[in-house]
């Protein structure tokens, strides 16, 4: 059962209720396509598929092709752009080497990020290096250089330190931008402006944090300096903090939780510490789980009543992963395992199985269905990372289960 003694732990009565109705209903129906879904099939083909269409994105240059359609009559200039999503994709085909499948994309992955450096890496001020969004890809009127830009960056980058494909004083560089855009209380600004050389202390991104406390943590991982992990932690119980006030409307932000994941791995955290973040994961889970369509009837079944999008899903199935990897609580184990079965197993449904664009994940899981909007059938590469990136997650979890 969930501790409710400890006034660290912020799970209110109406969590449990929710959890209950949860179990029930989702025991129920999953149980049928569970093993016949997922244990017998844990997505090899799927993510083989979705990584062969990432790498027939990579152009001559490195520069990935964002956008295509499921129509390859259908075809864009490829001028709109996000130096972001370019970085979260080289994180997720880093991820597909390192957790022991092929390396047969590494030559691609390392002309991308080399790419990636040359085109968006730039140092704004001495020994501090910043990853620009340009405003003729992004529709923005300026140069500006987004935290969570950094973060993800360091999370794609830091890999090829040990490859001596990088300089470590261009990563510490990142990290001394990201120091820069942290308060002393833990809050992360969103970006800096490069026009006025100054951070912009209004903006708002609410994912920005947890994507510069991973960057930083990868960081920490190859330079070991105790300043990177101060300013991990002290980001992580900012969000923890500040938003467990928040009920059922807090946000899923599963870069939060994926660095929380691998604080308690590493045991660099406080006991008292650890409670706090293990429970704002779960949480933080709680109020995704109950909206979960667990009806095998319905067609959306694995996916949620306000979300069908691909790209958003992936992110959910790679953040529950985080999240059963945390919590200790049993029975959240067992609930978050059927709800990656069946959010994984929908997600493998509205892949593109066939054609030119074989591997995609379109805008919207409507995008077989006729009369929807042209944008549903369009293909980005971040819609594609983020579910290999759930696929491999959950493959993770099936290993570490004794699942196959």
């Amino acid at each position: 059962m969930l501790d409710f003694s400890s006034p660290t732990v912020y799970i209110p009565t109406i969590f449990l209720t929710l959890v209950t109705i949860f179990v029930s209903i989702l025991y129920k129906d999953a149980r049928q396509s569970t093993k016949e879904n997922t244990w017998d099939l844990p997505y090899f083909d799927e993510i083989a598929l979705s990584m062969n269409y990432l790498n027939d994105c990579v152009l001559e240059n490195g520069r990935f092709q964002y956008r295509k359609n499921v129509s390859s009559d259908i075809t864009y200039e490829n001028t709109t752009y996000n130096s972001l999503r370019h970085a979260g994709t080289l994180y997720s085909m880093y991820m597909f080497e390192k957790m022991g499948l092929e390396n047969k994309y590494h030559e691609s992955r390392i002309l991308s990020s080399k790419y990636f450096i040359e085109r968006y890496v730039k140092e704004i001020e001495d020994k501090k290096y910043a990853v620009f969004s340009l405003p003729e890809e992004e529709g923005i009127k300026f140069t500006i250089a987004k935290s969570g830009a950094a973060g993800i960056a360091l999370c794609a980058l830091c890999n090829l330190y040990e490859e001596k494909e990088i300089e470590l004083t261009l990563l510490r560089g990142i990290g001394e931008f990201l120091l820069s855009m942290i308060d002393e209380e833990g809050n992360v600004y969103a970006y800096y402006n490069c026009e006025t050389k100054s951070i912009d202390k209004d903006a708002d991104a609410i994912f920005y944090p947890g994507e510069v406390a991973a960057g930083l943590f990868e960081l920490y991982q190859i330079d070991p300096q105790q300043k990177w992990l101060d300013a991990i932690k002290k980001i992580i119980l900012y969000i923890v903090r500040t938003r467990k006030s928040m009920d059922l409307e807090i946000p899923f932000d599963h870069w939060s939780v994926h660095t929380i994941e691998k604080l308690l791995e590493k045991k660099l955290v406080l006991p008292d510490e650890a409670k706090e973040m293990i429970s704002y994961s779960e949480q933080m889970a709680i109020p995704v789980l109950t909206n979960q369509i667990t009806n095998s009837r319905n067609s959306y079944y694995g996916a949620f009543r306000d979300n069908i999008r691909p790209c958003s899903l992936g992110t959910i199935m790679e953040g529950l992963a985080s999240v059963y990897l945390c919590t200790n609580n049993l029975q959240m184990k067992k609930i978050i395992f059927k709800s990656l079965s069946i959010g994984n197993h929908f997600l493998s449904k509205v892949q593109v199985k066939t054609g030119k664009q074989a591997g995609g994940l379109p805008n919207s899981a409507n995008w077989v269905k006729p009369g929807v909007t042209p944008n549903a059938s369009v293909i980005r590469i971040d819609n594609v990372q983020h579910v290999v990136l759930g696929w491999l997650k959950f493959q993770n979890i099936l290993k570490l289960s004794g699942k196959y």
